[in-house]
């Protein structure tokens, strides 16, 4: 049913306790049955003659595929490929939560997990941009719905910088958020051909990507079907970063005191954290940083785990925020759409949770 690759992985994960305090979805909630090795054994049991029903398939998806467990591994197993690949079959075998069916629906139909069109607001902030550039912002899912705000602040920070660039008003999803819900699919790399060949129908021979989580998709698996060939892939973080070293744009300080919550998929999935140091060193910002920081960030979750089951969203939240208490810190930076979205939905009374990239655009 799995592949010889994942039977194998799983049986040895099975064994291991080694990435079981790591696990930011079980550290979270307590639930044993939703950390790496419990999965482990539940694809080694159905490999041995277990029915894989609804009740493993739930466990499949609380998992936020952060590669924790991946990064902390001495033997260098990959649990999210076994996780992976039992969501393709959940999928396929209709044993999938009805959240996620819907999700998926959603990216399929819509565009976009949530359902959702466009903001007005952002659309306003493409229709100010020319028509065709040499440099696409993509903006990514949340940023074009929950989390617009980061968008509108990233196209405001390019602009004020003097870059020639452009959006695309009807921006094709990626396919990151699909391939975290049923798998890399033949469904999947049709939505990516797609997007590949919007983008490079608009003539862009730089991408800058806002959600970390999109970059991570075209770096990786769009790589590996040779899709953006000859298009320069890079993170808003990184272009950013590299504008402000230029000089192509001035930074005025911020005086604030705050923790950065670095997004995993930035650190971890690119191995990206010195473009976040330098725009925090520009902003002058007193950076109280998280005893889990660049490869080991702790993640808050997903915004599709969190149309899936947002108690366990909130408890994630929560503990993250609980990190920056402890070091006497109550204002949090939030570096993606994703994760801006999030914090601000579950944060506690008594903590502040600030838009990097908003700050930043409003500090040039």
């Amino acid at each position: 049913m799995f592949s010889n690759d994942s039977a194998r992985q799983a049986d040895a994960c099975r064994f291991c306790w080694m990435c079981r305090h790591i696990c930011p979805v079980a550290g979270s909630t307590g639930n044993e049955a939703w950390n790496p090795r419990a999965r482990g054994l539940m694809v080694s049991m159905i490999e041995r003659g277990t029915k894989y029903d609804a009740e493993i398939a739930e466990a499949m998806y609380h998992c936020t595929m952060c590669e924790a467990c991946s990064n902390d591994c001495v033997t260098g197993y990959k649990p999210t490929d076994f996780i992976r690949e039992a969501r393709t079959l959940a999928v396929v075998n209709d044993i999938a939560p009805k959240a996620i069916i819907r999700e998926i629906d959603n990216v399929l139909t819509s565009g976009n997990i949530f359902g959702k069109e466009t903001s007005a607001d952002l659309l306003a902030a493409i229709d100010s941009l020319p028509e065709k550039a040499e440099t696409l912002l993509y903006v990514g899912q949340s940023g074009r719905t929950v989390a617009s705000g980061t968008a509108i602040a990233a196209i405001s920070f390019l602009k004020k910088a003097g870059v020639d660039f452009t959006v695309l008003k009807d921006e094709p999803a990626s396919g990151a958020y699909l391939a975290d819900l049923m798998g890399l699919t033949g469904d999947v790399q049709a939505v990516a051909v797609k997007a590949a060949d919007v983008i490079k129908a608009s003539g862009a021979k730089k991408l800058i990507v806002l959600n970390p989580m999109d970059a991570v998709m075209f770096r990786d698996n769009y790589s590996r079907w040779g899709l953006l060939g000859g298009i320069e892939v890079v993170t808003f973080t990184a272009a950013a970063a590299e504008l402000i070293e230029s000089g192509a744009v001035k930074v005025q300080k911020a005086e604030l005191r705050a923790s950065l919550h670095e997004p995993v998929k930035l650190t971890r999935g690119i191995d990206e954290e010195k473009p976040l140091n330098d725009i925090i060193a520009a902003l002058g910002i007193d950076h109280v940083q998280l005893f889990l920081h660049g490869k080991m960030s702790r993640c808050i979750g997903t915004v599709m785990m969190d149309g899936y089951d947002p108690a366990v969203s909130r408890v994630m939240v929560k503990t993250r925020l609980d990190d920056a208490h402890r070091l006497g810190c109550s204002v949090l930076l939030a570096a993606s759409p994703d994760d801006c979205y999030l914090m601000k939905k579950y944060a506690a009374d008594g903590f502040e949770i600030i838009d990097l990239i908003e700050l930043l655009a409003s500090k040039c």
